[in-house]
């Protein structure tokens, strides 16, 4: 039987979706350059005090126009004017908005007589970072998405001998791998997660999370995660072995194991629906500590002048003040990443951080590509944070996305010996090579008194209810700022059997 809170909340969910006629639709718009035409990414959309929202890649926000506040709608990015439009003027706006890119001159910038050089800039950073970023441990309400998508190149799943198989039968065994193979290859396969609620890190390792809702949108038909892929290999196995046995297990030069009972390894293991807190907890501590200026982590190696050398491309402009935009390059072996800092030019706050591997350089690497067949390179790593202004005048996370990507390179052959007197034998051959790509984002707003408090004395259980959809369905997330999805998410589709 279901916990009682997964009754609850389904029926809650049933009822939302019902009367989803009731609510207020939220309606599409499209922030574009007025220049270039190009779309703006990561602009932030103020639709009240601390209300809102921030374009995706695609330059798209989403909207309830009954929930705009008399002050209208505020649209800010970094190197654009701001625009400022009233409820009504909002209202009569066309979906397709365009900013006016908001290039200054360098002599425009005054700061005591002249402008900084980099490296002054980033020591300005180091610096001020007590006085302009909050200390650690604050409570923020979430909202976090993560989205991968698996790209073969080639994946080939071969049965090249089976004791108790004749030709015709191995034959025919043979083509139904090399079929899944290929479906594999092709099925485009992706995965959504969305999850809103209240975190916050107590210490270095332990950390609370209260979850409004989470949500999971993938056809499961179409699931070749790295763990589905291993299951689904495990029953094709299971298929071609006799249960009531036992078998070693030999790849290569090496006996793995030898006493494996297909009926207690390869038992299928079904759906659930709930997940673990703690695997929420690890995905929100993880882009959070992205955010973190504390010792040892990313944003605080960036400001290494051991690591990194500065270069200052250009001063900008956000929000009503000059922003210093700095360059950073790997200056040592072990610095990996380059990019940008773009800091205010009155306080030398970081207002936001670009980053990707630099040119020639990777993440982990592995290759016994010729003893054990394996390869594996982490490929890609960029991401982007973007900081807001509160009215303390100090500077909290706003928006986090990283992405990730690897390259993966597998060929094994596996040979399954009975252990019987007859040693019947089962050899398969399996050949993968392709990657994966990942991304994570999160919106941040702090929390304070009542919210706060309730945060600290809510129950931590092992495993909350998980939604699961066949589509991308805006009204869950009514009353809960959001990040809006891009095509892929919005388009995706689980076929009904």
């Amino acid at each position: 039987m279901k916990p009682s809170y997964s009754a609850a909340f389904c029926g809650f969910l049933l009822s939302l979706l019902g009367s989803a006629s009731l609510f207020a639709q939220q309606e599409t718009w499209q922030l574009n350059d007025k220049v270039t035409g190009e779309p703006i990414a990561f602009a932030t959309v103020l639709t009240g005090p601390d209300k809102g929202t921030i374009s995706n890649e695609e330059g798209l926000f989403s909207l309830d126009r009954d929930k705009i506040g008399p002050a209208g709608v505020q649209i800010s990015c970094m190197g654009y004017q701001t625009l400022t439009l009233g409820r009504d003027q909002f209202a009569a706006v066309d979906r397709k908005i365009l900013l006016e890119p908001a290039a200054i001159q360098l002599n425009e910038v005054q700061l005591g007589t002249r402008i900084p050089r980099a490296d002054e800039i980033v020591r300005l950073v180091r610096e001020n970072l007590p006085a302009n970023y909050p200390k650690q441990g604050m409570p923020y309400q979430l909202f976090y998405r993560e989205s991968e998508h698996m790209q073969f190149e080639k994946l080939d799943l071969e049965l090249e001998k089976a004791s108790d198989l004749n030709k015709a039968a191995l034959q025919q065994a043979d083509a139904r791998l090399r079929q899944l193979g290929e479906d594999i290859v092709k099925s485009n396969a992706r995965k959504f997660l969305d999850f809103s609620g209240a975190y916050m890190a107590q210490n270095d390792t332990a950390s609370l999370l209260q979850v409004e809702r989470v949500t999971e949108l993938v056809d499961h038909n179409k699931d070749f995660s790295m763990d589905n892929i291993q299951e689904r290999a495990k029953r094709i196995v299971l298929s071609h072995l006799d249960s009531t046995q036992t078998y070693k297990l030999k790849t290569g030069l090496f006996k793995i194991e030898d006493s494996i009972s297909p009926t207690e390894e390869f038992v299928k293991s079904e759906p659930e629906d709930s997940t673990k807190l703690s695997y929420l907890k690890g995905k929100a501590r993880g882009l959070a500590d992205i955010a973190s200026w504390k010792e040892g982590t990313r944003l605080r190696e960036f400001l290494d002048p051991d690591l990194y050398e500065y270069t200052f491309l250009k001063a900008t402009y956000f929000d009503g003040n000059y922003v210093y935009a700095v360059g950073f390059e790997p200056d040592r072996r072990k610095a990996k990443y380059s990019g940008t800092l773009y800091v205010d030019a009155n306080t030398f706050a970081v207002l936001k951080a670009d980053y990707q591997y630099a040119p020639g350089k990777t993440g982990e690497k592995v290759n016994l590509k010729l003893l054990l067949g394996i390869r594996f390179e982490e490929n890609l790593s960029r991401g982007t944070v973007i900081f807001r202004r509160n009215e303390t005048n100090q500077f909290f996370p706003y928006f986090v996305q990283q992405q990730y990507g690897n390259y993966i390179y597998l060929h094994r052959d596996l040979k399954f010996i009975e252990n019987s007197s007859q040693g019947k034998k089962v050899k398969f051959d399996f050949f993968m090579e392709g990657g994966v790509r990942q991304s994570e984002s999160a919106l941040l707003r702090p929390l304070d008194g009542p919210d706060a408090a309730a945060l600290e004395k809510a129950p931590q259980p092992k495993k909350v209810y998980l939604v699961k959809l066949d589509h991308y369905e805006p009204t869950i997330w009514q009353d809960t700022e959001v990040i809006e999805p891009l095509e892929a998410m919005r388009n995706f589709r689980v076929k009904k059997d």
